[in-house]
């Protein structure tokens, strides 16, 4: 994985103030189309047939999803559903109207929290190198 520093003013904590940390250089976002055809070439399916089933597994994991089962996925993970609700005092004043959020979760396998914690990091440099014009004129031949 590639890191930049970045300068944040942290307002919380016991030591708040401007701060330097790590966050990650993403790269461009992988879609359907891309991850098809990488797949494909390391096995015998077409780049379509493998969109029909990543399709299909979209399709099948969202259904578990919204039905609040849990989804494993081999050395992957888990998907799981997640709400954040109001706390009433009584069980009578508990109605879908308490429950202000709804997301999904995912926990990595132990196999790939291994991976994650072993992967190697790089912290990448962005400064520009090279001309840099200031708020002095250009000057002109």
């Amino acid at each position: 994985m590639r890191f930049v520093v970045v300068k944040r003013t942290i307002i919380v904590g016991y030591s708040p103030g401007e701060k330097y940390l790590a966050r990650i250089l993403r790269n461009e976002p992988v879609d359907f189309e891309r991850i098809a055809e990488e797949i494909s070439e390391s096995s015998t399916m077409s780049s379509g047939d493998v969109i029909g089933v990543l399709r299909q597994l979209e399709k099948v994991l969202t259904l578990h999803i919204l039905d609040g089962t849990t989804v494993k996925l081999g050395a992957l993970g888990t998907f799981y559903s997640v709400v954040n609700a109001t706390a009433c005092a009584t069980k009578e004043e508990v109605t879908a109207s308490t429950i202000k959020r709804v997301w999904v979760s995912f926990r990595p396998s132990v196999a790939f929290s291994k991976r994650l914690k072993d992967t190697k990091t790089h912290i990448m440099d962005l400064d520009i190198k090279g001309l840099q014009l200031g708020d002095d004129p250009v000057p002109t031949p």
